[in-house]
């Protein structure tokens, strides 16, 4: 099996550069548009047809090399964060596999399926990877990979936490503060109740689950009795049963907030599912081989804290990604520091090696119909 030569030379720089575009211009879920301009841009240089819009979506896309049909799919993100831009390095991942596709693009004649790249927007929020499911684009995929910038370690074939977004909404009756509190309803003090309830309930939650949220609303001044409060809950846990008790209970504190102060209570999706992370073995053993043959040490089967559209993939087709570091110590995801980090020479050259990893493993399996048939075992 012939190793992908790491992307050296011109190609390299293209990488490095659109990587810096896309830190340097942090665009939001569904509104990416400068980051696709970036990377079409870089495709069509090299020769490669881009098809825009993926399934509807504005700022989804795909190229492919190799015969029609089935096919491993490398997926690119590029969507930043509110307030502090790409704290999850999603430059990285496109800059990461868009090399993969390029690098796998020089094996084009050899392969029995087809490997394509594709563009999925709004990770952070939203979920594209769910609505490109929804339209099919993941149908005929026999494997799918990607990569994920963190702290200091390499690592591979982890779940994660599913998660779902809940939207709070308590409506109450305004009143005078001072004058007449006695004929409203507080709202705020219903959002409040069910914050503290979810403090109490904390404790009493297996260790790999999540429960945290915001008040986005809360009153339009101290002198009037807020009539309407909101909230943003994310509920996160490591398997779907948990998960959905953990719905059902969050329910009925809800509404027992909203008995204690008088107000009436609403609840609504503020975010899709998005599944856990269901790592293929056999896709894992490719990546370790590759690592291992570059003395890598590598972490496998870690639980990440924190939940992907990616998983959503990895329920309908084979899926796994790699993890690898921006930093040579350990660093929070969503930070200013993981911002900054995405960004280092150290952050691309890892970006650099996982493109060549991910090119090897797309090819072996695109070229090897055993390799193919494994994955579905």
């Amino acid at each position: 099996m012939k190793t992908m030569e790491r992307p050296t030379g011109p190609l390299r720089d293209d990488l490095i550069v659109l990587s810096r575009a896309i830190h340097g211009t942090p665009e939001l879920a569904y509104q990416e548009r400068q980051a696709v301009g970036n990377i079409a841009a870089l495709l069509k240089r090299h020769g490669h047809d881009v098809e825009l819009k993926l399934g509807g979506l504005d700022t989804a896309f795909r190229a492919r090399v190799g015969p029609k049909g089935p096919s491993v799919a490398l997926l690119a993100e590029y969507d930043a964060l509110p307030e502090i831009g790409h704290a999850c390095g999603h430059n990285l991942i496109a800059m990461s596999n868009v090399g993969a596709f390029l690098l796998a693009a020089q094996r084009a004649k050899d392969l029995q399926v087809g490997v394509e790249l594709i563009g999925t927007p709004a990770e952070e929020s939203g979920g594209g990877k769910i609505d490109l499911i929804d339209a099919g684009v993941f149908k005929e995929s026999v494997a799918v990979l990607s990569s994920h910038p963190g702290g200091h370690t390499w690592q591979l074939g982890g779940s994660s936490l599913g998660i779902v977004g809940k939207l709070v909404r308590y409506h109450g009756l305004a009143s005078h503060a001072a004058y007449s509190p006695e004929k409203g309803r507080n709202a705020l003090s219903a959002a409040i109740r069910l914050f503290l309830a979810a403090d109490g309930w904390r404790q009493h939650l297996p260790a790999d689950t999540r429960v945290h949220g915001i008040i986005t609303k809360g009153g339009a001044a101290s002198n009037i009795i807020p009539d309407l409060a909101e909230c943003d809950f994310g509920l996160r846990a490591a398997s779907m049963d948990v998960l959905g008790e953990m719905v059902k209970t969050f329910a009925q504190m809800v509404e027992g907030a909203a008995m204690q102060t008088g107000t009436r209570a609403e609840i609504d999706d503020k975010m899709r599912l998005y599944a856990p992370v269901k790592p293929n073995v056999k896709i894992g053993d490719l990546l370790v081989k590759e690592l291992s043959d570059r003395k890598i040490e590598v972490e496998r089967g870690v639980l990440t804290l924190a939940s992907t559209d990616f998983g959503n993939v990895s329920q309908v087709a084979p899926a796994d990604y790699i993890g690898f570091p921006v930093s040579l110590e350990p660093i929070s995801g969503h930070s200013h520091v993981m911002r900054d980090a995405s960004a280092t020479d150290l952050a691309h050259n890892n970006a650099m090696i996982t493109a060549e990893i991910l090119a090897t493993v797309a090819v072996r399996i695109a070229t090897d119909s055993a390799v193919r048939a494994s994955l579905k075992a």
